[in-house]
């Protein structure tokens, strides 16, 4: 509910409380121009560790508690920008134990992305939910001591970042709400509101408008639950726009399996089953703010997956609105079932290129660890703008391949198909189970997030709880394809 103040100045004069942050690139260059800094910290020596950290001084200056850490951005494994943000968001954690109340990181404009790094490690590493906390957080105001005035496109650049950082908490805000207070009726509800601020024309299909629409997906899978499942759709249409991107959300607010019932310590963290949802409408709501000339499409299936005497069960068969129909072999992998009808809607649409989102696998989780997500695709060059996106924004993606034998994993001899295959390579059967309901003209990629995305542990700079990944990536994504 809340994240550091992050500001700029070009001279440093010291409050009480202040933490400085004094980044080395290495053992012995500075990531700011000694000149600049007060005297009494221009001949510090940085840390003899590779990435590692050091206190310099603790004390009194004009009459301020004042501590200062120097710190080397040359950990293994790391880049320099990451490794400031890490430090950054540790220093911003430091006020509880240490009653810091400001962090004062030293960086040169020459290197704008370790100033943009400064921010990020504020925003994002400074993230706090306090919501339902009967103590109240402050936040951390961090700044960042710049030799001059950063330029304009510096400046520009910032604003920019901070929009999507925004956009990014809300995610965040999202998905740390419990499921009580997070359903398919009132997710929908914060996304009209919300979405209509950034600039998107929303539109809500109530279970009635699904069943004429003939969603059997998605009606299935919220079936059991008290509150109706919904389909939220955005669209964002720019005069200037010359291309379409269609960005699909899984959204199952809470998921219990059904009645492939998860064990209880597995439906911890199962609030986080709508992180697709959240980042494709934090991110489409980005776009729409920062005004980039791309049409956008958002279409966030929501719904529980939940048991009563109506949810769908085991061997049941539904119809979809693609008309393909689906053996049920487990209720709990109830996410295909949902972006199974929307990706049939996003399909015509006909967009340039469709991309859905969804912490769809655990198969991908055993695959490629928590920190990264799998990315499968049927076009080369989406693929590499989509590596190459991640890459500059710190997210993680890695291809993973959609194998065509697989398919017989997910033949039945009453339906279509069946949901899931057999034990092995369940993300790839995941994957070509979707890839079922894409055209064969429309650059398709989908992006299984189920590491990251349900991360409950910090992820970098990331806090503990939702970390909004995925906002990032596509807020770029459109950025290039609309170039």
């Amino acid at each position: 509910m809340g994240c550091s103040k992050f500001s700029y100045l070009t001279r440093y004069k010291s409050q009480n409380n202040d933490l400085l942050l004094f980044p080395f690139q290495d053992g012995a260059t500075p990531c700011y121009r000694m000149k600049d800094v007060p005297e009494q910290f221009r001949k510090i020596v940085p840390p003899e560790k590779e990435g590692g950290s050091k206190t310099v001084f603790a004390g009194m200056i004009d009459d301020n508690r004042i501590v200062a850490k120097a710190i080397r951005l040359d950990a293994k494994y790391i880049a320099p920008t990451e490794a400031l943000k890490r430090a950054v968001s540790k220093a911003i954690s430091l006020k509880e134990d240490e009653g810091i109340e400001r962090v004062a990181v030293f960086v040169d404009t020459a290197d704008p992305d370790l100033v943009k790094a400064v921010q990020e490690g504020a925003m994002l590493g400074g993230y706090f939910f306090d919501k339902y906390l009967k103590e109240k957080k402050e936040p951390v105001c961090v700044e960042a001591i710049l030799p001059d005035k950063p330029s304009k496109e510096l400046t520009a650049a910032l604003e920019v970042e901070k929009e999507i950082f925004t956009w990014t908490n809300l995610a965040r805000d999202l998905l740390n709400e419990p499921p009580n207070a997070i359903n398919p009726e009132s997710l929908a509800e914060i996304f009209k509101t919300k979405g209509k601020e950034a600039g998107l024309k929303i539109t809500i299909w109530d279970a009635r408008k699904l069943e004429k629409e003939n969603c059997g997906g998605i009606l299935a899978v919220g079936r059991g639950a008290e509150k109706p499942p919904r389909l939220v759709i955005g669209e964002y249409s720019p005069r200037k726009a010359k291309k379409h991107i269609a960005l699909v959300g899984k959204g199952i607010t809470f998921d219990t399996g059904g009645y492939c019932l998860k064990p209880a310590n597995s439906q911890i963290g199962m609030k986080y089953d709508m992180s697709g949802a959240a980042a494709m409408f934090a991110a489409a709501c980005a776009i729409a703010r920062l005004k980039l000339p791309i049409k956008i499409t958002l279409l966030a299936p929501l719904a529980e997956n939940d048991i009563s005497s109506r949810a769908y069960h085991t061997t049941d068969v539904i119809v979809t609105r693609s008309g393909k129909s689906v053996q049920v072999d487990n209720t709990d992998a109830e996410g295909r079932l949902i972006l199974a009808d929307a990706l049939t809607i996003a399909g015509e649409k006909k967009p340039d290129w469709i991309i859905d989102m969804a912490t769809l696998t655990g198969a991908c989780v055993v695959a490629l660890g928590e920190d990264i997500a799998g990315l499968f695709s049927t076009h080369k060059d989406l693929t590499a703008m989509l590596l190459d996106a991640a890459k500059e924004t710190g997210e993680v993606l890695w291809e993973l391949p959609l194998h065509m034998p697989y398919m017989e994993h997910i033949k039945t001899t009453i339906a279509d198909c069946k949901n899931v295959g057999n034990r092995w390579g369940g993300s790839i059967t995941a994957a070509l189970f979707l890839r079922q309901f894409m055209p064969e003209e429309i650059p398709w990629a989908h992006l299984d997030i189920a590491g990251p995305g349900v991360k409950e542990e910090p992820l970098g700079h990331l806090g503990k709880g939702a970390k909004g990944f995925g906002v990032k990536s596509l807020v770029n994504l459109a950025r290039m394809l609309s170039d």
